[in-house]
């Protein structure tokens, strides 16, 4: 068993927010101490079918429809995901979704948003934000003579309020490629570009969350505007001050660097202990589960079920009508009454014999093997083992011959 990363696949145009949001799972497995040449890197896009060894999938992402049928969850079985930072823009969950979510739990969520959508179906989630909030400070700050003021984003009505001593270093550019722009993926031209934020940012003015937050997680002053405040800017004010279009005219171009290292080690901490709880609750089931698991194509033959198949088929065509009866409450008759109203469509379930129970079973009461004996044009298919000696024996004393004990016990009929 392994860890795991997603991988972006790009097409035309993109922005390297959610790249850069996988940057940060990736930051959090040298946290760990995790070799990350070791990471399995799972492309965006086949997070539902994918079929390789079993991992662990930290996920600090914005879900707004991942996969072909627009589930926001419900991956592959192959994957362990560990929600840390999840964002959903749907405030309705279906109940698969509901379902796997609870299976997971707690979640992590990136924004209050998601937390309260959560929990109106009483998932058990808390509030941790970005992971984006997590990169380490740098070490040192640029020298005077290179710093550089970087303007991402920026909109025109926020531009005219910059002053014109600051304006002139700027240096304005946005996060938005064309595939066509990175011959070496998504991702590396994100680790670039926050590299150079890194190595010669003096400051930052932008409107995007994810140029202001990991900036200022790396120790670079940060200013934030945005003309329309939207809920997954909420959190980032615990950080820095948003400034709203009616602030434009008060904003402080000198800010300082955010300091919350204390704070950030324990979203890291928390982080790596929810990955690692999961990793070694799931490895040895996991690893036991891999070496057995394999081709079934030489072994799909089920006991009971096929026999009671091949019968059928052999006996009747898909638009005959006829009646049956099934003998014992069991999985075995659950599986073979599913067969017959798939592919025999006219055929009815008269009645459910079994000597203890007196339960509806497939839509019908279960009764006592006397019913037989008064509808022995019925076909009665005997459904567990234990069943056959008794119902072999009651067929003889009431010369009841349509019937298929399912189970074979190679005793005489």
């Amino acid at each position: 068993m392994k860890f795991a990363n997603i991988v972006m696949t790009r097409q035309g145009r993109f922005t390297i927010g959610d790249d850069v949001q996988l940057l940060a799972i990736e930051n959090l497995y040298r946290y760990m101490g995790i070799n990350y040449d070791d990471v399995v890197r799972i492309p965006f896009n086949q997070l539902s079918t994918y079929d390789g060894e079993y991992v662990v999938l930290p996920i600090s992402f914005p879900l707004y429809a991942y996969s072909h049928d627009d589930k926001i969850t419900q991956y592959s079985e192959r994957i362990i995901p560990v929600f840390l930072g999840m964002a959903l823009l749907v405030d309705h969950l279906d109940d698969a979704e509901v379902e796997y979510l609870k299976k997971f739990q707690p979640i992590g969520c990136r924004d209050q948003y998601t937390m309260e959508t959560l929990r109106k179906y009483n998932i058990l989630c808390y509030l941790n934000g970005c992971m984006t909030a997590t990169f380490p400070k740098r070490e040192r700050e640029p020298e005077e003579q290179i710093g550089k003021i970087f303007c991402i984003d920026v909109t025109d009505n926020f531009a005219k309020e910059i002053p014109e001593e600051i304006r002139k270093e700027c240096i304005f550019s946005n996060h938005v490629y064309m595939s066509e722009e990175c011959p070496n993926g998504s991702e590396a031209k994100a680790r670039q570009v926050y590299d150079m934020y890194r190595n010669e940012a003096k400051m930052i003015i932008t409107t995007r969350l994810h140029a202001a937050l990991p900036c200022a997680a790396m120790g670079i002053p940060v200013i934030l505007a945005k003309e329309q405040l939207s809920y997954r800017f909420a959190i980032i004010e615990k950080l820095m001050h948003v400034y709203s279009e009616d602030e434009f005219k008060n904003i402080n171009w000198k800010p300082e660097a955010v300091e919350y290292e204390e704070f950030k080690r324990r979203i890291l901490d928390n982080a790596a202990h929810r990955v690692m709880d999961a990793y070694n609750k799931y490895k040895d089931m996991f690893e036991i589960s891999e070496f057995y698991e394999g081709d079934t194509s030489r072994t799909d033959y089920f006991e009971a079920i096929s026999d009671a198949i091949d019968y059928l088929n052999y006996n009747y065509a898909p638009e005959d009508t006829f009646k049956y009866c099934l003998w014992a409450v069991t999985q075995t008759a659950k599986m073979v009454n599913k067969y017959i109203s798939m592919h025999f469509p006219n055929a009815e379930l008269q009645a459910v014999i079994d000597k203890t129970k007196r339960i509806e079973f497939c839509g019908v009461q279960v009764t006592d093997k006397s019913w037989i004996g008064e509808h022995k044009e019925t076909l009665c298919l005997v459904c567990a083992p234990a069943a056959m000696p008794e119902a072999r024996e009651y067929f003889k004393a009431i010369n009841h011959k349509n019937y298929l004990l399912c189970w074979q016990d190679n005793l005489p009929t």
